[in-house]
């Protein structure tokens, strides 16, 4: 018994310290992520699907990335989104960056 007794204190221990180093980040995450899914949403998506209109090429890619970092979604919502554009036409290349972008670079995860 004594010895889950230092496991629960180890692991209290480092979670708490962890939470400590963490929470000013997670609060701003959660507020950025908020406002951009509030007031930015609309024309994120408006800009990628006026993206799928224009021939770029290799170059579309660049924005379509910039999008999905400015994407407030995380990985279960960008899938959705993703579909919708497929359905509309979108390459599936500037599909796979929107998705990787907005799933590595979502704002909830910035950190130090």
């Amino acid at each position: 018994m004594d010895i889950l007794r230092r496991e629960f204190v180890y692991v209290w221990y480092y979670f708490t310290i962890q939470l400590q180093q963490i929470f000013r980040y997670w609060v701003l995450g959660m507020v950025l992520g908020s406002a951009i899914s509030v007031f930015g949403k609309n024309k994120i998506h408006s800009a990628f699907s006026a993206l799928g209109d224009k021939k770029l090429g290799v170059l579309g890619l660049i924005p379509a990335s910039l999008l999905g970092i400015a994407s407030p979604l995380c990985m279960y919502g960008t899938i959705p989104i993703a579909a919708s554009f497929s359905q509309k036409g979108m390459k599936d290349d500037m599909l796979a960056a929107f998705m990787m972008s907005s799933i590595l670079l979502n704002p909830i995860k910035i950190k130090k």
